[in-house]
């Protein structure tokens, strides 16, 4: 893939959507370990207001900039410190490309870094336990080395989902009998929507 256009730039978010929503229920069900359980049911509402104000966009009457922006705007209208948190990623990552209905893969790179970068910025870095952060920060670390070493977007892609995985994934050599019931032990749920988010971009975007 050398440019994106609009119409793949909402197939990303559609993408995001349906992840989200089909895995909201575990999503709630890590969140209710340490949390108020209700992480799930708030991002796939958040993403699914999204997709409904897109499917009704002609993707030819807007630019990849707009739909960054207007995933912003929808996340705002959401009562949540993950989707504010969000919002102002999306807001970062449009605010870095052109105003044009076509972009290149090095404008997605600026977006992309600027997006995790937003994430990192406002997350919480270097918290007790885990959180997005931890899964966005080594994702994009992962993004830049293999667009350095010359990879190309697909690959940039996988990386990033590989290495945010492992960033999310809980420390394997504590021990605990009931792993469910210790947050130590469980995937923090931002960082298992993370790991979904940039999954589906890898899988709306690859080549």
């Amino acid at each position: 893939m050398n440019d994106i256009t609009s119409f793949e730039i909402i197939g990303m978010f559609s993408e995001i959507a349906a992840a989200v929503s089909r895995n909201s229920h575990w999503l709630s069900r890590l969140d209710a370990v340490a949390g108020d359980g209700d992480h799930g049911e708030v991002m796939a509402a958040a993403f699914t207001a999204m997709e409904q104000q897109l499917a009704a966009l002609d993707p030819s009457s807007v630019t990849p900039a707009r739909v960054f922006d207007m995933a912003a705007e929808t996340f705002l209208t959401i009562d949540s410190a993950s989707a504010r948190l969000y919002a102002s990623a999306f807001r970062r990552a449009g605010s870095t490309l052109p105003n044009r209905h076509v972009i290149t893969e090095a404008e997605f790179d600026r977006a992309f870094e600027a997006m995790a970068n937003g994430i990192i910025a406002h997350g919480q870095a270097n918290a007790p336990h885990k959180n997005m952060v931890d899964a966005w920060q080594p994702a994009l670390s992962a993004y830049l080395s293999a667009r350095n070493n010359g990879g190309d977007l697909g690959a940039c892609l996988t990386h990033a989902a590989d290495a945010a995985l492992a960033g999310a994934d809980p420390d394997p050599l504590r021990p605990d009998p009931l792993p469910f019931a210790h947050p130590d032990r469980v995937m923090d749920p931002g960082c298992a929507s993370a790991v979904l988010i940039i999954r589906s971009i890898r899988y709306a975007l690859q080549d």
